[in-house]
């Protein structure tokens, strides 16, 4: 199967958010954390859909840095 062209290129989807977009949304956020908490700290930092989108999307699991999240954040499709 082929892969997604967003993928085989390296470059992320039109609709998905740059990943400083992500970490920026996440500044302060407390570590280790569950997806959930860091939608809603994101929700409340006042993010935008296209990174709530992305935060939802991710596996529900808990997270130690900013940096797992954007590893996990970059594989979600």
């Amino acid at each position: 199967m082929a892969q997604h062209p967003a993928r085989s290129q390296n470059h992320r989807h039109p609709d998905q958010p740059r990943m400083e977009e992500i970490t920026r949304a996440l500044e302060g956020a407390a570590f280790p954390s569950t997806r959930d908490k860091l939608v809603e700290f994101a929700e409340r930092q006042g993010a935008d859909g296209e990174v709530l989108a992305v935060l939802r999307r991710m596996g529900d699991r808990h997270f130690d840095s900013i940096s797992a999240v954007v590893r996990e954040a970059s594989n979600v499709e």
